[in-house]
C-alpha cells in the first residue's frame, strides 16, 4: 500500500491551501527523535502569492506562513533551511507534504515558519477497513498522559476509547490528543491522535471518542495493520 499522489500542479496546489486557510485546517509537525518525538499543532495564517511579470505562475512564487495554534508543553526547535513534513486529515484520510522552511519568527504560541508551496500533496492508505474489537482483549492496553483508558476497537490506523465525561472541554473534533501510549500484544508504541468523532456513551458517565492515529515511525503504520489482520483471522478461526 503505497502512499499516493492527491494534489498536484500549481492551480490545484495553490486553490487547496487558500481553501485550508480560509476553513482554518490545523497541520501537524512532528518534534524529538524516533523514541520520543511530540506533536505541535499549526494553522496556516498566510498564502502569499507575489507573482513575477510576464512569467507563469509557479509554486515558488507562493509562500507558506504557519503559525503554532497554543504554545506547546516542549520547545520546538525549528532554524531556516530545516526539511519538515506537515500532516493533516483531508476526507477521512492522512495527508502530508514535505515543504524546507524559509524564514522562522515567534509568535505567542511558538516558533512560527515560512515555506514555498509543496509540489504535491500526497495521501497515506486507509488503515480502518478491518476493526479489531479490544474491550474484553487483556493484552490490547492504551493510556493518554499516563492514565489508562477503555478501549473497544483497535485498527491499522486509529481507535474507538472511552473518555470520562470531565474531559467534554478538552477534547474537540480535528484537534491533536497527545502522550498516547499503546500495547497491543508484543506491538508497543507512542502516537499522537486527531479526534475524528466523539459522542457520549450510553451509560452518560463516558464520552465515546474515535481516534485517527499519526506516527513517529514510518514502520509502524504497517506493523500494527498486519498485527491487526493477525489477530482477526486467530479470532475468526476460533469462531
Amino acid at each position: 500500500m503505497k502512499d499516493e499522489v492527491e494534489i498536484s500542479g500549481f492551480k490545484d496546489i495553490y486553490h487547496f491551501f487558500m481553501s485550508a486557510k480560509a476553513r482554518k485546517r490545523s497541520f501537524y509537525v512532528s518534534f524529538g527523535d524516533a523514541v520520543d518525538q511530540t506533536l505541535a499543532d499549526y494553522r496556516l495564517q498566510e498564502v502569499v502569492y507575489k507573482s513575477a511579470d510576464q512569467q507563469a505562475p509557479s509554486n515558488n512564487d507562493v509562500t507558506l506562513v504557519l503559525e503554532p495554534i497554543n504554545e506547546p508543553d516542549f520547545v520546538a526547535m525549528i532554524e531556516a533551511q530545516d526539511r519538515l513534513r506537515v500532516e493533516f486529515f483531508h476526507e477521512g484520510r492522512i495527508h502530508y507534504f514535505d515543504v524546507q522552511v524559509g524564514d522562522v519568527s515567534a509568535s505567542s504560541g511558538g516558533v512560527g515558519f515560512s515555506a514555498k508551496l509543496p509540489e504535491n500533496v500526497r495521501a497515506k492508505p486507509n488503515r480502518e477497513m478491518l476493526q479489531l474489537p479490544a474491550a474484553s482483549d487483556e493484552k490490547i492496553n492504551m493510556s493518554i498522559g499516563g492514565q489508562p483508558v477503555d478501549v473497544i476497537d483497535v485498527s491499522g490506523g486509529g481507535a474507538s476509547v472511552l473518555l470520562p465525561q470531565a474531559n467534554l472541554y478538552d477534547v474537540e473534533v480535528g484537534k491533536a490528543i497527545k502522550h498516547i501510549e499503546l500495547k497491543v500484544d508484543g506491538f508497543q508504541t507512542k502516537v499522537n491522535a486527531e479526534v475524528r468523532h466523539m459522542r457520549s456513551h450510553v451509560d452518560g458517565l463516558k464520552l465515546l471518542v474515535g481516534l485517527r492515529f499519526i506516527f513517529f515511525r514510518n514502520h509502524e503504520e504497517d506493523d500494527l495493520l498486519h498485527l491487526v489482520k493477525q489477530k482477526i483471522a486467530s479470532v475468526s478461526r476460533q469462531l
